[in-house]
């Protein structure tokens, strides 16, 4: 069975009228195959999961899943602000025969931790598969602690790790020395991918890995002790995590997949507006660039 380390990729939710564009999930899939990625994460942020409805929710988990590669990690995104919404998408991504579900913290309204202890002891009393709790303060207003990490995981052993995508590196620090130990930690920020599989990271959920190997190509160098070379295409994932960062989010993965990988048009779930030709090309140009500094 894959573990839940390395790369995995969040992947974009390509979007044709009311309904998931197939056949850039299609392409999407088979680029991940060929770059290498450890597993797949429909339905993150890179997915704009907030915006879905629950059907189309269980649309996009069951193409994606039905094109996963045999040795990928499936990591279905499964939350939703609803707890009890939240635990019916588990009990069907089990049924569907993930790996593991991802459920994001509580968000929009402000909580305390016992609020956001609750809120997952409630879901993993009825959930006994793998679950990545999902930290991501910067969107949801709420930051889970180490301490309430570590509390989840002593009373439910299905606590596999967590994605912390915070930016905070001294947060993330702390982290490892806390849970480290007991689960996975893994890193979503692009940027901060070679320091913290340096200070004992299982791995990275980056979004540049929609359309760029580099986040695999960082992952496989450190753990080949290639540490000259892993700073070197770190350097570079940088500025193309900065030039992803430049779109409106979720905009620049997806441009980025559309531009490099796709080479046609998809869209993205309504309402996020679809960015113009012109600003998709400055994208590719730019990215080009970037990549060139590596001899790609």
């Amino acid at each position: 069975m894959p573990e839940l380390k390395g790369i995995i990729t969040p992947t974009v939710t390509p979007w044709k009228g009311e309904t998931i564009d197939y056949d850039a999930v299609d392409a999407l899939m088979e680029f991940l195959g060929k770059i290498g990625v450890s597993g797949v994460f429909p339905l993150g942020s890179s997915g704009a999961f907030p915006i879905l409805s629950v059907e189309q929710h269980v649309k996009v988990l069951d193409y994606f899943m039905d094109k996963k590669k045999p040795n990928m990690y499936f990591l279905g995104g499964i939350g939703r602000n609803s707890v009890d919404d939240t635990i019916t998408m588990g009990l069907y991504a089990k049924e569907l025969g993930v790996d593991g579900v991802s459920v994001v913290t509580p968000y929009y309204l402000r909580m305390s931790q016992e609020s956001i202890y609750r809120y997952y002891d409630k879901i993993l009393s009825q959930l006994d598969i793998p679950v990545l709790i999902y930290n991501i303060p910067q969107n949801t207003n709420n930051n889970i602690e180490p301490e309430t990490v570590l509390r989840l995981k002593k009373q439910f052993s299905q606590v596999a790790g967590i994605k912390d995508s915070s930016g905070n590196f001294s947060s993330f620090s702390t982290l490892l020395d806390v849970v480290g130990k007991e689960i996975k930690v893994i890193q979503g920020q692009d940027d901060l991918l070679l320091p913290s599989l340096a200070m004992g990271a299982a791995g990275g959920i980056n979004g540049t890995s929609n359309f760029s190997d580099l986040s695999v190509r960082v992952y496989n160098e450190f753990t080949s002790s290639n540490f000259a070379a892993a700073r070197a295409t770190q350097a570079v994932l940088n500025e193309l995590k900065k030039l992803t960062n430049s779109l409106e989010f979720p905009q620049g993965p997806l441009v980025g997949f559309m531009e490099m990988v796709y080479h046609k048009e998809t869209e993205s779930p309504f309402p996020i507006k679809d960015l113009d030709a012109e600003v998709r090309k400055k994208f590719r140009i730019s990215a080009e660039e970037i990549l060139r500094k590596l001899g790609t």
